[in-house]
């Protein structure tokens, strides 16, 4: 009882916050204040309605029961793309609280076995798989990482070994995004850990390793710079990524995850991918990690609202001179992406969304 208490306190706190943040977004004079507090508005209503459906799945019927998760994703079906998804994410997350709090967690030694999860999963629409796993994988994500604090590395490593065995069990066809939540969670409640989990998933597993990185770059972008503070500016979380993140094939998977967040939470506002875009374009430049971020993320809301009349302005130009570089920028990094995944309807998903 006192952590629905407590979770129905929190998403009050930031229903409150946000409907200030929005009262700010549309009174700031500057067209650079109002994006900015129009971004935060986004992240705050993203997390919002994620809390609000992780906790109406814990509301069980009083006998006991357990709603079947093809009813309440039939039921979260609302009216905008971005709305659904992050229902869709928290009723996931929910559902696998539940469950792991009735000690059915699914785990590794397979007590609470792959074919529990596919008959739960059963009758679901494909358009919501990608964010119910993603969903899913941040509650199995963060008991795994809570279980393995200060364990050995050959410890840690058979724990990482037996989980990744797991994802792709229970979930073959959407492993990447349950595995891809060890690197979202470690980033914002372990992010100390992230080299050395690293480090043993790249000795496991290179598509892990990739999917782990990708989860470090989404988490960045909901924790920008080096202070978790929500008021930080989302373009300062590439800044953050060059520092933190090493190059090569890593930065390029989390530039992906980053570009995936930012994608999704701003998909009423492109805007704030262009300043995204404009702030950064001397480290974006030769980036192609980040394009695939953003036509992977515009693939996803796709398949939950192909009528969106959002998606359109992701294939056009940004309000900006055609010939300047940020029209270069938007043609490789959002445009171009958005019109090939949204024309040809599919896109390469080894390494993620």
């Amino acid at each position: 009882m006192r952590d629905r208490a407590g979770s129905r306190a929190s998403i009050v706190a930031v229903s409150a916050l946000r409907r200030s943040v929005g009262a700010l977004a549309a009174v700031v004079p500057r067209p650079g204040g109002r994006l900015r507090w129009r971004e935060l508005g986004n992240r705050l209503e993203a997390f919002e309605i994620f809390r609000r459906a992780a906790l109406a799945v814990r509301r069980a019927p009083a006998a006991g029961g357990e709603q079947p998760l093809a009813a309440l994703v039939e039921h979260a079906r609302l009216p905008g793309t971005c709305q659904t998804l992050w229902t869709i994410e928290g009723l996931g997350y929910g559902h696998a609280e539940l469950r792991a709090d009735r000690g059915a967690e699914l785990r590794a030694d397979h007590r609470a076995g792959p074919g529990e999860w596919l008959a739960a999963a059963a009758g679901l629409p494909a358009s919501s798989l990608i964010a119910l796993h993603c969903g899913v994988g941040l509650s199995l994500a963060r008991r795994r990482l809570a279980a393995t604090a200060g364990v050995a590395d050959a410890a840690l490593r058979r724990e990482l070994a037996a989980y990744l065995t797991a994802c792709r069990e229970i979930a073959p066809t959407y492993a990447a995004a349950l595995i891809e939540a060890l690197g979202f969670i470690t980033r914002l409640q372990h992010p100390r850990r992230a080299g050395e989990l690293a480090g043993e998933l790249a000795r496991l597993d290179r598509d892990a390793h990739a999917c782990f990185w990708h989860g470090i770059g989404r988490g960045l972008y909901f924790v920008p710079g080096r202070t978790a503070s929500w008021t930080s500016t989302p373009w300062r979380a590439i800044a953050a990524l060059t520092r933190e993140v090493p190059q090569g094939e890593a930065r390029d998977h989390a530039l992906a995850g980053l570009a995936w967040a930012a994608t999704m939470v701003n998909l009423r506002h492109p805007q704030v991918m262009a300043e995204i875009l404009r702030r950064n374009a001397a480290d974006l430049a030769a980036a192609p990690g980040f394009a695939h971020g953003v036509g992977s993320a515009l693939l996803v809301c796709h398949d939950c609202a192909p009528d969106d009349p959002c998606l359109a302005a992701w294939r056009g130009q940004p309000a900006q001179p055609a010939g300047g570089e940020l029209a270069g920028l938007w043609r490789r990094h959002v445009s171009g992406p958005a019109e090939a995944v949204l024309a040809a309807g599919r896109l390469e998903r080894s390494v993620l969304m």
